[in-house]
């Protein structure tokens, strides 16, 4: 009688489990929903990066290249929420450091022979600092401190050629977080 009674009630924790399924579902796709940015209008009347401080480490070239990747991307996180010449506050990015971090190896187990049986994998943190300025009027009337630091893991040797890639996802994740940052 006992394992009747254990294998009804396991069945009424089951069809529960079945009935609130759809309600943490709805509750969890709400939730994710409801980080997504709605703009009522714009924001801001334009978006300017500045890369001068770290231009002045001697990075001239380099410079040029984060500011263009900057722009994109924050461009590409405000889309919408720009609208030039209404008398908006305006938007800069001050870049002041950037540093691509090493590749750091995980476990790799070769068990005697060349190819191992776990494939190689790396983590790489790159990060981004600077500053958000709002300014009104040409008067700074707010400057938040942003850090972004993008990791990237994956199995993959380091190239010339992944370094472009690494900036502008760099970039776009400085772009992201300065939003959040500044809670538009």
């Amino acid at each position: 009688m006992k394992s009747l009674m254990s294998s009804i009630v396991d069945r009424r924790r089951f069809v529960a489990s079945l009935l609130l399924a759809p309600v943490v579902t709805s509750v969890t796709t709400g939730c994710v929903t409801g980080r997504n940015r709605t703009a009522s209008g714009p924001l801001y009347s334009g978006l300017f990066v500045n890369v001068e401080p770290v231009r002045a480490k001697g990075i001239n070239s380099y410079a040029d290249k984060i500011a263009l990747y900057q722009k994109r991307g924050l461009a590409e996180v405000y889309e919408g929420a720009i609208a030039s010449g209404k008398g908006l506050p305006t938007l800069t990015a001050e870049i002041h450091s950037i540093s691509f971090g090493s590749e750091v190896e995980s476990f790799s187990f070769t068990m005697g022979t060349n190819q191992p049986l776990y494939p190689r994998n790396v983590k790489i943190t790159d990060w981004l600092e600077g500053f958000a300025v709002i300014r009104q009027g040409g008067k700074e009337i707010k400057r938040i401190k942003v850090l972004a630091a993008h990791r990237i893991d994956g199995n993959r040797q380091w190239s010339m050629a992944d370094d472009e890639r690494r900036l502008i996802e760099l970039t776009r994740f400085f772009a992201e977080r300065l939003r959040e940052e500044v809670g538009d």
